[in-house]
């Protein structure tokens, strides 16, 4: 079963980020342009574990995977079992977040979920599964470039209403919430920086953004660019729009220049609305 979920990995994981020597390179960082998420599941009790696992020690991508960690935690409360946290429990080889890590270069986790080995269905319906859905989803999203979006700023909710030919948009973006709320905890490096700007892309993904597409900068509602938590808002115009479902991408932007994970939304354009001038 091990060296099944190996060679699985070997395919799906790109083979030009892996190192030659990962036992002689364990502190080499692999830098930000890694791609893919490995996310081991167990039961129990309540952690969210990363690497390194086999010894207390940070890994030398510490800050994008201890981002990711703590963003995890926003969501499920888990605990941060991982070397040099004061949760790290033992050490423990042969773990396969270590080797995803280590050998493969993927931002590797492990989920310890629920309370009982053999948790009660209802339980888990009700109470386990509420709480890890969100932060798998998370996961989803950041598994192109993990390393660089869990260190951008993360777009927190979305409003969107329709009307007179136009759709209003307000969103509120931060760089602090989500990595900076465990008690007891410092503030992450990734957390303390400002958002710069919050844009709009409509009917396309950012990743997919060509020249022509539309996109729009969103304006912040106290008209200053000057905290890691912002209040944005745009209207964006209806005029040409076919009448129907679209989708709405919001992604942001800290000062250090980190895009964050993209947030999307459903929008429906009603028959009558779609031919009304617009006001940008």
């Amino acid at each position: 079963e091990t060296q099944a979920v190996v060679e699985y990995a070997k395919k799906l994981f790109p083979e030009d980020q892996r190192k030659d020597d990962p036992e002689g390179q364990m502190s080499t960082a692999f830098g930000e342009d890694i791609t893919g998420v490995y996310i081991d599941i167990h039961a129990s009790g309540g952690y969210v574990y990363y690497p390194w696992g086999h010894r207390d020690a940070k890994s030398p991508d510490n800050e994008a995977l201890e981002a990711v960690g703590r963003k995890i935690n926003y969501f499920n409360s888990y605990k941060l079992w991982a070397g040099g946290q004061p949760d790290f429990m033992y050490e423990a080889a042969g773990d396969y977040s270590d080797y995803m890590y280590g050998a493969l270069g993927v931002a590797s986790f492990g989920y310890e979920i629920g309370d009982d080995f053999q948790q009660d269905c209802a339980r888990f319906e009700d109470e386990v599964v509420p709480i890890n859905l969100p932060s798998l989803i998370y996961a989803a999203k950041i598994a192109t470039k993990p390393y660089k979006d869990a260190k951008g700023p993360d777009v927190m909710e979305i409003n969107t209403r329709v009307f007179g030919g136009r759709v209003r948009v307000r969103a509120k973006a931060s760089d602090s919430k989500m990595v900076n709320s465990i008690a007891g905890f410092s503030n992450h490096p990734t957390g303390n920086q400002i958002i710069t700007n919050v844009y709009i892309y409509l009917d396309v993904h950012p990743d997919d953004y060509q020249v022509g597409d539309k996109k729009y900068n969103m304006e912040v509602l106290d008209d200053n660019w000057d905290t890691s938590e912002e209040t944005v808002r745009y209207d964006v115009p209806t005029r040409g729009l076919s009448p129907g479902r679209h989708t709405i991408y919001v992604q942001a932007i800290d000062s250090r220049g980190y895009k964050g994970p993209v947030s999307s939304k459903f929008i429906d354009i009603p028959a009558q609305n779609s031919n009304l001038r617009g006001s940008p």
